[in-house]
């Protein structure tokens, strides 16, 4: 298990009181009290819906800097599979203390580039997301919560003990 003791120390700067978090679980759990959620601001005309586009992401994460939370992407190469990844690291910056996951690049066509950007695109949006467990927005939540007006019908009886 970690460390139970967990420190808030306070910064004074500028007769600015500030607090800074001393470890990543505890930066992670004091973000993700925030509710913060990625709009989905893009649309996807193919199977017409909506998403959070890798921007939107971005700046949703941003709201984890007041944590001390920072994060890098790379792409890494799997010399053994074949494979290529996003390498998403959180960074605390006060303590140093990372954390690191890796998300398939999937492309139909490698050699093509539009296609392989839109792959890398997409591992680092939800790569992003899934480090920081940050959810899109639920525009389709309103949707699903409306009354059709339309009666129940039970075609089958319940089981009996």
């Amino acid at each position: 298990m970690g460390n139970t003791n967990t420190k808030v120390k306070p910064i004074q700067q500028d007769n600015i009181k500030k607090t800074t978090i001393d470890n990543l679980n505890t930066a992670l759990l004091e973000f993700q009290k925030l509710n913060v959620s990625a709009t989905k601001d893009s649309k996807n005309p193919h199977f017409k819906s909506n998403y959070a586009s890798l921007e939107a992401v971005i700046q949703a994460t941003s709201q984890a800097n007041q944590f001390g939370i920072c994060f890098t992407q790379d792409i890494d190469f799997d010399a053994e599979s074949s494979m290529v990844f996003v390498r998403t690291t959180l960074i605390h910056a006060p303590s140093g203390e990372t954390r690191t996951s890796r998300t398939p690049i999937r492309s139909k066509d490698p050699a093509d580039p539009q296609k392989m950007g839109s792959g890398i695109t997409y591992a680092k949006r939800y790569g992003l997301q899934s480090m920081l467990g940050l959810p899109s927005e639920d525009d389709d939540g309103n949707e699903a919560s409306k009354s059709t007006n339309k009666p129940i019908e039970i075609t089958q009886e319940p089981n009996s003990f």
